[in-house]
Protein backbone atom coordinates (compact mmCIF):
# COMPACT_ATOMS: atom_id res chain seq x y z
CA UNK A 1 0.00 0.00 0.00
CA UNK A 2 1.14 3.56 -0.73
CA UNK A 3 1.82 5.25 2.57
CA UNK A 4 3.39 8.61 1.63
CA UNK A 5 4.02 10.50 -1.63
CA UNK A 6 6.54 13.36 -1.76
CA UNK A 7 6.30 15.70 -4.76
CA UNK A 8 9.54 17.38 -5.79
CA UNK A 9 10.29 19.82 -8.60
CA UNK A 10 13.71 21.16 -7.61
CA UNK A 11 16.44 19.29 -5.74
CA UNK A 12 15.02 16.00 -6.99
CA UNK A 13 18.32 14.11 -6.95
CA UNK A 14 19.29 15.36 -3.49
CA UNK A 15 15.89 14.52 -2.00
CA UNK A 16 15.82 11.13 -3.72
CA UNK A 17 19.25 10.26 -2.34
CA UNK A 18 18.31 11.25 1.20
CA UNK A 19 15.06 9.29 1.08
CA UNK A 20 16.72 6.25 -0.51
CA UNK A 21 19.22 6.19 2.35
CA UNK A 22 16.34 6.03 4.82
CA UNK A 23 14.69 3.20 2.84
CA UNK A 24 17.89 1.14 2.96
CA UNK A 25 18.18 1.72 6.70
CA UNK A 26 14.56 0.64 7.31
CA UNK A 27 15.00 -2.47 5.18
CA UNK A 28 18.10 -3.37 7.17
CA UNK A 29 15.91 -3.23 10.27
CA UNK A 30 13.47 -5.70 8.73
CA UNK A 31 10.78 -3.21 7.65
CA UNK A 32 9.52 -4.08 4.17
CA UNK A 33 9.36 -0.64 2.51
CA UNK A 34 9.84 0.33 -1.15
CA UNK A 35 10.27 3.70 -2.87
CA UNK A 36 8.90 4.16 -6.39
CA UNK A 37 8.62 7.17 -8.69
CA UNK A 38 5.89 8.65 -10.85
CA UNK A 39 5.65 11.91 -12.77
CA UNK A 40 2.85 14.46 -12.76
CA UNK A 41 3.62 17.52 -14.88
CA UNK A 42 6.77 19.20 -13.57
CA UNK A 43 6.69 17.17 -10.34
CA UNK A 44 8.39 13.91 -9.54
CA UNK A 45 6.57 11.98 -6.83
CA UNK A 46 8.66 9.71 -4.62
CA UNK A 47 6.20 7.19 -3.21
CA UNK A 48 6.65 4.89 -0.21
CA UNK A 49 4.97 1.52 0.03
CA UNK A 50 4.81 -0.90 2.93
CA UNK A 51 4.63 -4.52 1.82
CA UNK A 52 2.00 -6.64 3.50
CA UNK A 53 3.43 -10.10 4.10
CA UNK A 54 -0.03 -11.50 4.82
CA UNK A 55 -0.01 -10.83 8.53
CA UNK A 56 -1.00 -7.17 8.27
CA UNK A 57 1.14 -4.08 8.74
CA UNK A 58 1.80 -3.07 12.33
CA UNK A 59 0.78 0.54 13.06
CA UNK A 60 4.18 1.21 14.54
CA UNK A 61 5.82 0.57 11.18
CA UNK A 62 3.72 3.25 9.51
CA UNK A 63 4.77 5.76 12.18
CA UNK A 64 8.42 4.75 11.84
CA UNK A 65 8.37 5.24 8.07
CA UNK A 66 6.67 8.63 8.46
CA UNK A 67 9.32 9.72 10.95
CA UNK A 68 12.26 8.74 8.75
CA UNK A 69 10.69 10.32 5.66
CA UNK A 70 10.15 13.53 7.68
CA UNK A 71 13.74 13.34 8.93
CA UNK A 72 15.12 13.09 5.38
CA UNK A 73 12.92 15.98 4.25
CA UNK A 74 14.05 18.13 7.18
CA UNK A 75 17.68 17.55 6.17
CA UNK A 76 16.87 18.38 2.55
CA UNK A 77 15.04 21.58 3.50
CA UNK A 78 17.65 22.87 5.95
CA UNK A 79 20.65 21.95 3.78
CA UNK A 80 19.67 21.86 0.11
CA UNK A 81 16.53 23.99 -0.18
CA UNK A 82 17.80 26.71 2.18
CA UNK A 83 21.05 27.24 0.26
CA UNK A 84 19.28 27.43 -3.09
CA UNK A 85 16.64 29.78 -1.69
CA UNK A 86 19.31 32.19 -0.40
CA UNK A 87 21.17 32.02 -3.73
CA UNK A 88 17.94 32.69 -5.67
CA UNK A 89 17.05 35.58 -3.35
CA UNK A 90 20.45 37.18 -3.96
CA UNK A 91 20.17 36.70 -7.73
CA UNK A 92 16.67 38.17 -7.92
CA UNK A 93 17.06 41.05 -5.47
CA UNK A 94 20.67 42.02 -6.24
CA UNK A 95 21.33 41.24 -9.92
CA UNK A 96 24.00 43.96 -10.11
CA UNK A 97 26.51 41.71 -8.29
CA UNK A 98 28.51 39.41 -10.52
CA UNK A 99 28.62 35.65 -10.03
CA UNK A 100 31.71 35.65 -7.81
CA UNK A 101 30.26 38.37 -5.58
CA UNK A 102 26.96 36.51 -5.28
CA UNK A 103 28.80 33.36 -4.20
CA UNK A 104 30.57 35.32 -1.44
CA UNK A 105 27.28 36.79 -0.27
CA UNK A 106 25.60 33.36 -0.17
CA UNK A 107 28.54 31.99 1.84
CA UNK A 108 28.28 34.94 4.22
CA UNK A 109 24.54 34.32 4.68
CA UNK A 110 25.18 30.63 5.38
CA UNK A 111 27.74 31.55 8.03
CA UNK A 112 25.30 34.00 9.64
CA UNK A 113 22.56 31.38 9.72
CA UNK A 114 24.98 28.98 11.39
CA UNK A 115 25.55 31.50 14.19
CA UNK A 116 21.90 32.27 14.91
CA UNK A 117 21.25 29.77 17.66
CA UNK A 118 21.88 32.14 20.50
CA UNK A 119 24.85 34.38 20.44
CA UNK A 120 28.37 33.33 19.39
CA UNK A 121 30.19 35.56 16.95
CA UNK A 122 33.57 33.92 16.51
CA UNK A 123 35.01 32.25 13.47
CA UNK A 124 37.00 29.09 13.99
CA UNK A 125 37.27 27.83 17.56
CA UNK A 126 35.70 24.75 19.09
CA UNK A 127 33.04 26.85 20.83
CA UNK A 128 32.04 28.30 17.47
CA UNK A 129 31.72 24.84 15.95
CA UNK A 130 29.46 23.89 18.86
CA UNK A 131 27.41 27.03 18.22
CA UNK A 132 27.07 26.13 14.55
CA UNK A 133 25.98 22.62 15.48
CA UNK A 134 23.33 23.97 17.85
CA UNK A 135 22.07 26.36 15.18
CA UNK A 136 21.67 23.54 12.69
CA UNK A 137 20.00 21.30 15.27
CA UNK A 138 17.57 24.01 16.34
CA UNK A 139 16.58 24.88 12.77
CA UNK A 140 16.32 21.24 11.71
CA UNK A 141 14.19 20.34 14.73
CA UNK A 142 11.74 23.15 14.01
CA UNK A 143 11.37 21.98 10.39
CA UNK A 144 11.13 18.32 11.39
CA UNK A 145 8.23 18.97 13.77
CA UNK A 146 6.40 20.92 11.04
CA UNK A 147 6.82 18.06 8.56
CA UNK A 148 5.73 15.43 11.10
CA UNK A 149 2.69 17.49 12.01
CA UNK A 150 1.72 17.75 8.34
CA UNK A 151 2.23 14.05 7.58
CA UNK A 152 0.16 13.14 10.60
CA UNK A 153 -2.99 14.12 8.69
CA UNK A 154 -1.88 14.04 5.03
CA UNK A 155 -0.25 11.36 2.88
CA UNK A 156 0.94 13.65 0.06
CA UNK A 157 3.44 16.49 0.52
CA UNK A 158 4.63 18.76 -2.30
CA UNK A 159 7.98 20.04 -1.08
CA UNK A 160 8.10 23.50 -2.72
CA UNK A 161 4.55 24.36 -1.66
CA UNK A 162 5.15 23.05 1.85
CA UNK A 163 8.20 25.26 2.30
CA UNK A 164 6.44 28.31 0.85
CA UNK A 165 3.20 28.06 2.82
CA UNK A 166 3.98 26.01 5.93
CA UNK A 167 7.48 27.30 6.72
CA UNK A 168 6.94 31.05 6.37
CA UNK A 169 9.03 31.91 9.42
CA UNK A 170 11.87 29.74 8.11
CA UNK A 171 11.66 31.37 4.66
CA UNK A 172 11.66 34.84 6.19
CA UNK A 173 14.73 33.93 8.23
CA UNK A 174 16.51 32.90 5.04
CA UNK A 175 15.46 36.10 3.26
CA UNK A 176 16.68 38.27 6.15
CA UNK A 177 19.98 36.39 6.19
CA UNK A 178 20.44 37.10 2.47
CA UNK A 179 19.70 40.82 2.92
CA UNK A 180 22.02 41.08 5.95
CA UNK A 181 24.79 39.30 4.03
CA UNK A 182 24.51 41.90 1.26
CA UNK A 183 24.86 44.69 3.82
CA UNK A 184 27.91 43.00 5.35
CA UNK A 185 29.46 42.48 1.92
CA UNK A 186 28.99 46.14 1.00
CA UNK A 187 30.57 47.25 4.28
CA UNK A 188 33.51 44.93 3.71
CA UNK A 189 33.94 46.12 0.12
CA UNK A 190 33.90 49.76 1.19
CA UNK A 191 36.41 48.98 3.94
CA UNK A 192 38.74 47.26 1.46
CA UNK A 193 38.51 50.26 -0.88
CA UNK A 194 39.33 52.52 2.07
CA UNK A 195 42.38 50.39 2.90
CA UNK A 196 43.58 50.58 -0.72
CA UNK A 197 43.28 54.36 -0.64
CA UNK A 198 45.26 54.60 2.60
CA UNK A 199 47.96 52.33 1.21
CA UNK A 200 48.24 54.62 -1.80
CA UNK A 201 48.87 57.62 0.48
CA UNK A 202 51.46 55.63 2.42
CA UNK A 203 53.26 54.65 -0.78
CA UNK A 204 53.59 58.23 -2.00
CA UNK A 205 54.51 59.66 1.43
CA UNK A 206 58.17 60.21 2.25
CA UNK A 207 59.03 58.64 5.66
CA UNK A 208 59.66 61.32 8.32
CA UNK A 209 60.72 59.01 11.15
CA UNK A 210 62.53 55.69 11.34
CA UNK A 211 60.49 54.31 14.22
CA UNK A 212 57.23 55.14 15.99
CA UNK A 213 55.67 53.50 19.03
CA UNK A 214 51.88 53.58 19.29
CA UNK A 215 50.47 53.38 22.78
CA UNK A 216 46.71 52.87 22.86
CA UNK A 217 44.42 53.02 25.87
CA UNK A 218 41.50 50.57 26.10
CA UNK A 219 39.19 53.55 25.58
CA UNK A 220 40.75 54.33 22.21
CA UNK A 221 42.98 57.40 22.94
CA UNK A 222 46.50 57.02 21.65
CA UNK A 223 49.96 58.55 21.78
CA UNK A 224 52.82 58.42 19.30
CA UNK A 225 56.32 58.09 20.73
CA UNK A 226 59.64 58.11 18.91
CA UNK A 227 62.45 55.59 19.39
CA UNK A 228 63.60 57.45 22.52
CA UNK A 229 60.16 57.24 24.13
CA UNK A 230 59.41 60.94 23.59
CA UNK A 231 56.10 62.24 22.28
CA UNK A 232 56.32 62.76 18.54
CA UNK A 233 56.86 66.44 17.74
CA UNK A 234 53.69 68.29 16.68
CA UNK A 235 55.55 69.53 13.61
CA UNK A 236 55.32 66.03 12.18
CA UNK A 237 51.55 66.01 12.75
CA UNK A 238 50.73 69.34 11.15
CA UNK A 239 48.22 67.67 8.82
CA UNK A 240 45.93 66.89 11.76
CA UNK A 241 43.57 69.61 12.93
CA UNK A 242 44.37 70.63 16.55
CA UNK A 243 40.68 70.87 17.52
CA UNK A 244 40.28 67.13 16.85
CA UNK A 245 42.24 66.40 20.00
CA UNK A 246 39.36 67.36 22.29
CA UNK A 247 36.50 66.69 19.91
CA UNK A 248 34.35 63.58 19.76
CA UNK A 249 36.08 61.82 16.89
CA UNK A 250 36.77 58.33 15.70
CA UNK A 251 40.18 57.82 17.30
CA UNK A 252 41.02 54.97 14.94
CA UNK A 253 40.69 57.36 11.99
CA UNK A 254 42.71 59.96 13.87
CA UNK A 255 45.45 57.43 14.57
CA UNK A 256 45.60 56.39 10.90
CA UNK A 257 45.84 60.05 9.86
CA UNK A 258 48.68 60.61 12.32
CA UNK A 259 50.62 57.55 11.18
CA UNK A 260 50.22 58.44 7.50
CA UNK A 261 51.41 61.98 8.23
CA UNK A 262 54.53 60.65 9.93
CA UNK A 263 54.84 57.62 7.61
CA UNK A 264 57.46 55.86 9.77
CA UNK A 265 59.64 53.08 8.43
CA UNK A 266 58.78 50.94 11.45
CA UNK A 267 55.68 50.91 13.68
CA UNK A 268 55.53 49.12 17.05
CA UNK A 269 52.03 48.73 18.49
CA UNK A 270 51.72 48.65 22.27
CA UNK A 271 48.08 47.63 22.49
CA UNK A 272 48.02 45.60 25.67
CA UNK A 273 44.52 44.22 25.12
CA UNK A 274 44.66 43.64 21.37
CA UNK A 275 42.39 46.44 20.18
CA UNK A 276 40.89 46.02 16.71
CA UNK A 277 42.79 49.03 15.38
CA UNK A 278 45.83 46.75 14.96
CA UNK A 279 44.26 44.99 11.97
CA UNK A 280 43.74 48.25 10.08
CA UNK A 281 47.28 49.44 10.83
CA UNK A 282 48.72 46.11 9.67
CA UNK A 283 46.72 46.09 6.45
CA UNK A 284 47.80 49.62 5.55
CA UNK A 285 51.47 49.52 6.61
CA UNK A 286 51.96 45.76 6.13
CA UNK A 287 55.51 44.59 6.95
CA UNK A 288 56.40 47.87 8.67
CA UNK A 289 54.22 46.85 11.66
CA UNK A 290 54.99 44.70 14.67
CA UNK A 291 53.09 44.21 17.93
CA UNK A 292 54.93 44.46 21.21
CA UNK A 293 54.36 41.32 23.32
CA UNK A 294 54.65 43.41 26.49
CA UNK A 295 57.20 45.84 27.89
CA UNK A 296 57.65 48.62 30.46
CA UNK A 297 56.18 51.10 28.02
CA UNK A 298 53.00 49.04 27.78
CA UNK A 299 52.73 48.64 31.54
CA UNK A 300 53.45 52.29 32.31
CA UNK A 301 50.94 53.75 29.92
CA UNK A 302 48.14 51.25 30.44
CA UNK A 303 48.41 51.70 34.21
CA UNK A 304 47.36 55.33 33.93
CA UNK A 305 43.72 56.22 34.28
CA UNK A 306 43.97 59.08 31.76
CA UNK A 307 46.26 59.33 28.74
CA UNK A 308 46.37 62.31 26.34
CA UNK A 309 45.58 61.94 22.67
CA UNK A 310 48.26 62.00 19.98
CA UNK A 311 50.04 65.28 19.56
CA UNK A 312 49.49 66.46 23.14
CA UNK A 313 52.41 66.76 25.51
CA UNK A 314 52.65 64.89 28.78
CA UNK A 315 54.89 65.91 31.69
CA UNK A 316 55.64 62.19 32.21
Amino acid sequence: MELIAIGVQDHTDAVRDRLACKVRMLCDKGIEVDMTERSAGPLTFLCFHLRDTGRGIPAGQRDLVRYHVASALADAIVCDVAKEFVARTVRERYPYFDGAEQEKIVACAAAALARQSGGGDGCAGGADRDETSRAFTRRRSEVLFKVLDYLDTASCLVLDGFVRFRLKAFVEELREAADAAVDDYMIEREYNEFIRLLKYFVDIQEPKLDEVHVVVRPGGLFRLLDSDGKVVDNDYLEGIAPDLVDAEVDYEDLLMSALISVSPRKIILHLGRGEGVADTVRRVFEDRVSVCPGCRLCAAHHAKAHLPASGRTDPN
